[in-house]
């Protein structure tokens, strides 16, 4: 192209001056937005955050390979996170990081810069809340089987969050029938662990139950929950009771008749002697020997009495002839 060219350069002005008077200029850059949000989990070494985003255009359309500056402040706002990330082929992007334990409650900010050649700068302010200091209750199990007549035992770890350091009183809730729950300790400072020894009577009721945890330090309360499947026991107390009890009953019954007969027995042979004592003739004796014989045959009488008597009515007899 030749710029000595005066027709030439008389039309490149002419352009330069249309694009510089035009109310919209063709060299405008483009307009760009960030789209993003929190996705905040509690851990044991704090609070996990997660930001995930995207940078698109105006019509939704993803912008790759935009430069993404990530700034976060505390609820002072003292910054305690800064990050640089790039959006991907489909305008994605994600950042984490973690709020330590003994970082202060409250609103936690962050500041978010897109930028990318022929793009204007892009910016977005998001936040979220995170309570003051706090505990949480985790269980080692969430279901736990136990057979009749057996313990069994769960472990409790109450987590602290955020410092906290007051006494939790750990307790259960909700039991079934029959069935007994201790803790040791029953109360502790967090961060630590209590074991909860669940107990199963022999009466407790088979199948599903739902245990509660409860953990109380002063105005906060926090649950949990474990699922205790009661399993039937190698034998069952209640049906052992009652046969003895059954057995006790038939001995009693067994006692009070055998007594019964040997009152019968007593009585008969009383007046057995007695009809001997009153005539002691012969026609007499041989009637009481014949009664002695139905009572053996019956027997009311036993054998050591019957065999005594026997001989003492012969004696009689050999006498009376």
């Amino acid at each position: 192209m030749d710029l000595r060219n005066p027709l030439l350069n008389g039309v490149l002005i002419i352009l330069l001056l249309a694009i510089l008077a035009s109310p919209v200029s063709v060299l405008a850059a483009k307009k760009m937005l960030i789209l993003a949000s929190f996705n905040p989990t509690q851990t044991e070494q704090g609070v996990s955050v997660i930001i995930s985003g995207s940078v698109v255009d105006p019509a939704n359309e993803s912008i790759p390979n935009a430069v993404i500056s990530i700034q976060v402040n505390n609820p002072q706002g003292t910054s305690i996170h800064v990050a640089i990330r790039y959006s991907d082929v489909n305008g994605i992007f994600q950042d984490s990081f973690v709020i330590p334990q003994n970082s202060p409650g409250g609103n936690y900010s962050a500041f978010l810069t897109a930028d990318k050649p022929g793009y204007d700068t892009a910016r977005q302010t998001i936040s979220f809340t995170i309570s003051n200091p706090d505990f949480s209750v985790q269980m080692s199990t969430t279901e736990l089987a136990v057979t009749q007549g057996q313990t069994g035992s769960v472990t409790v770890t109450i987590l602290a969050l955020r410092g906290y350091n007051q006494a939790v009183n750990v307790t259960a809730i909700d039991l079934p029938p029959g069935v007994t729950v201790k803790s040791n300790p029953a109360s502790l400072i967090p961060s630590g662990t209590s074991t909860l020894a669940i107990s199963v009577s022999f009466n407790a009721p088979l199948g599903n139950h739902t245990i509660t945890i409860l953990a109380v330090s002063g105005s906060l309360s926090h649950r949990a929950s474990v699922r205790l499947h009661v399993n039937p026991g190698p034998f069952q107390p209640t049906l052992i009771l009652t046969a003895l009890a059954a057995i006790i009953v038939l001995a009693v019954a067994l006692i009070l008749r055998s007594r019964k007969r040997r009152s019968l027995r007593e009585e008969a042979v009383e007046q057995l002697i007695k009809e001997a004592k009153a005539d002691t003739g012969y026609v007499t004796t041989v009637r009481v020997i014949a009664h002695l014989e139905e009572l053996r045959a019956e027997g009311k009488v036993d054998e050591a009495t019957y065999q005594r008597l026997r001989k003492e009515y012969e004696k009689r007899l050999e006498k009376s002839k």
